[in-house]
């Protein structure tokens, strides 16, 4: 009896690591198939530059957001994106440009970025401005609102 009862608790320890290994492994799985949609859908990814040029060509204006990832003014940037820009969404395209990028090189010697952070403002005209460094949250809301003319 007791070599029975002894085995049953085996095989219940076995059965009990089984299913604890294959929630593992499952969850890896789909960890690793979500990481591979983004990755396809970031290498099928159109340029920033040709995004820009569709943009462009249709009268719409465009903010373009040059960082790099060592860069710790892109963060304070990114915050005040982050906060303003969902007003803007509706009336302004936002394009992220990492310039370690080589798919963007032709983009970012365009425009002649040589700092980050650096934000490109094209309005419906095609008329450009580049604003290079940090800026504040007020002032990023008033270049939007200059960009499509007025509050969204």
């Amino acid at each position: 009896m007791t070599n029975e009862y002894t085995r049953a608790e085996n095989q219940k320890r076995i059965r009990s690591w089984l299913i604890l290994m294959g929630v593992i492994f499952f969850v890896v799985l789909v960890a690793l198939f979500k990481d591979m949609d983004e990755k396809r859908a970031w290498l099928s990814s159109e340029p920033a530059s040709a995004q820009l040029q569709e943009l462009q060509a249709a009268g719409e204006p465009a903010l373009v957001y040059f960082h790099s990832p060592d860069c710790s003014s892109c963060n304070q940037v990114k915050a005040s994106l982050d906060e303003v820009y969902p007003t803007f969404k509706n009336n302004v395209t936002m394009l992220e440009v990492d310039v370690t990028d080589m798919r963007e090189r032709d983009l970012v010697e365009q425009t002649g970025v040589q700092t980050t952070p650096t934000l490109l403002l094209v309005d419906a005209g095609g008329n450009v401005k580049l604003i290079v460094g940090e800026i504040s949250p007020q002032d990023l809301r008033g270049e939007l609102e200059a960009l499509i003319g007025g509050a969204p």
